[in-house]
């Protein structure tokens, strides 16, 4: 029998207009109007010792682990609940606002408007957190899992050879859908997580506020299951991969969209999938919980380091994110800052159930990791979520980093923790921190 409780509760996040949109890099394109609001969403679940986990779901680009340090803390001494247990997931809508700003390499100051809507997001969230807490009762908590095509591997070669970006049917990603069902009498959480890039919106309206297909997918699936449903997005390891919606497959390119069609479709199919899944039966859970967490120190390849002749050129680009790069890198170059030789990659791993783990890294996350993680932790089953306490870089496998390509290389000069492409030997420090976190687990 089930001696669960859970509680859940939503706000309102949309950014007021004229901060600088994210998921551009270092540009600083305004938002100019709003097309469906952003949402954080919370749920909190209890087991029957009184263990407690926070999942907090943001629509925006992600945030450094400064800012989401800063957000756990006060949530830690607000619920009590440990800072290990509370994960802070990015939907990674490119539609949103430039949340991270600290994280950008530019010289530019942060504007005094996006301080002010992240400290009011704070206290935002502790009160939401707090709204979760107070609704916590009785609840029936069951996993199901599914799958979903909506996405497709994104690193393809072009005719010389070069990897780019573009649609490749033969690339990895990860199909499997996983939904948490949580029934609390007549009131109803859905919880579902997949990897792929929500970048439809900005095609067609670049100035725009939206969620994206992630928005979409919530809409239906409270549409389709009717009465008091919340539901919420995690988003998974979504690095390389992007939208099939908008894939040619005969001409080796993602079209641009041009209407709110192609995300809409996208959502769209997710819910149904979701649907699918919950339709299928799923497994009952008896809460167990536990969370542990670290980092994992991903090697930079300082060999790679450019010049700082290169960077005062670009420096002198009329391109606005090249200028702005290239001024960060070349003053840390004359302040006399090396390149940093490692990044502290924030993962961490929880258990809600006897043989239910969920695994989470912080960045960007490639696809491939998950193979590795189930290797690793010897579970067929895992869940894996990307973009947790830091949305910010790519984070590749071992195995991609001699393909090159825009995740392993041009990427990482876009933030403070660059300017260099990750080393092999990211595997063995990743590797090597999971089975540390699966040794600290069993105890728990």
């Amino acid at each position: 029998m089930q001696n669960n409780r859970a509680g859940w509760a939503q706000i309102d996040i949309t950014p007021p207009l004229g901060l600088p949109m994210g998921g551009r890099g270092s540009r600083f394109t305004p938002g100019a109007a709003v097309l469906d609001p952003l949402l954080a969403q919370a749920l909190v679940l209890e087991d029957q010792t009184g263990q407690r986990m926070l999942w907090v779901s943001m629509d925006m680009i992600g945030m450094s682990y400064h800012a989401t340090a800063e957000f756990r803390y006060e949530l830690m001494a607000a619920t009590g609940i440990p800072f290990d247990a509370i994960v802070i997931n990015a939907s990674h809508t490119h539609s949103g606002p430039m949340t991270g700003f600290e994280g950008y390499a530019t010289l530019q100051p942060k504007p005094e408007q996006m301080k002010a809507y992240e400290t009011g997001l704070i206290a935002k969230t502790v009160r939401m957190a707090h709204e979760a807490i107070a609704r916590l009762a009785p609840a029936k908590v069951s996993v199901h899992r599914g799958l979903s095509a909506i996405g497709i591997n994104r690193r393809r070669r072009d005719p010389a050879g070069q990897m780019g970006m573009g649609p490749d049917p033969e690339g990895f990603y990860n199909r499997d859908l996983w939904v948490l069902d949580v029934v609390v009498a007549d009131a109803r959480s859905i919880i579902f997580s997949y990897g792929c890039h929500p970048v439809l919106v900005y095609g067609y309206a670049y100035d725009s506020i939206s969620a994206d297909w992630p928005g979409v997918c919530r809409n239906r699936l409270q549409e389709a299951l009717g009465g008091d449903v919340q539901a919420q997005f995690i988003q998974g390891l979504a690095g390389n991969v992007r939208p099939r919606q908008v894939a040619d497959l005969d001409q080796g390119i993602f079209r641009k969209p041009t209407t709110a069609q192609d995300h809409m479709a996208a959502g769209a199919q997710l819910a149904d999938d979701v649907l699918s899944a919950l339709g299928t039966g799923g497994e009952a859970l008896d809460l167990e919980l536990a969370a542990v967490a670290g980092f994992a120190l991903a090697p930079r390849d300082l060999d790679k380091a450019p010049s700082l002749e290169y960077w005062q050129e670009l420096a002198s680009s009329d391109d606005e994110l090249n200028r702005n790069v290239g001024a960060y890198w070349a003053e840390r170059i004359v302040a006399g800052l090396p390149p940093m030789p490692v990044v502290p990659w924030s993962v961490g791993l929880m258990r809600l159930a006897k043989g239910h783990q969920i695994a989470w890294m912080s960045g960007e996350p490639l696809a491939e990791w998950l193979r590795h993680l189930r290797d690793w932790l010897d579970d067929e089953g895992l869940v894996a979520w990307g973009y947790c306490q830091d949305g910010r870089c790519y984070m590749p496998t071992d195995e991609i980093i001699p393909e090159g390509g825009y995740e392993v290389g041009p990427s990482n000069t876009y933030n403070k923790s660059g300017p260099t492409p990750f080393a092999v030997g990211i595997n063995k420090a990743a590797r090597e921190a999971f089975l540390k976190l699966a040794q600290q687990i069993k105890i728990c």
